[in-house]
């Protein structure tokens, strides 16, 4: 590594310098959105605003996929 370079995360992994690795690369963030999405993650239960169909709304589809505009 370069005198003066930033740090590669994998530089960091291998010497053990994330907090370094961390301020030299900041970031902003929702931490409690980020926790709800951990928390929903972590218990296998379905968002309810997932944005997937309603079940049996593709009962009448055959399971193809067309391109769009075609």
């Amino acid at each position: 590594m370069a005198r003066g370079k930033y740090l590669s995360l994998e530089e960091a992994r291998k010497r053990g310098e994330l907090d370094r690795f961390a301020k030299e690369h900041p970031m902003k963030g929702d931490a409690e959105r980020f926790a709800r999405l951990l928390e929903a993650m972590a218990s296998g239960k379905k968002s309810s605003k997932s944005g997937t169909s309603a079940p049996g709304s593709s009962a009448n589809s055959s399971g193809t996929q067309s391109r769009r505009g075609t």
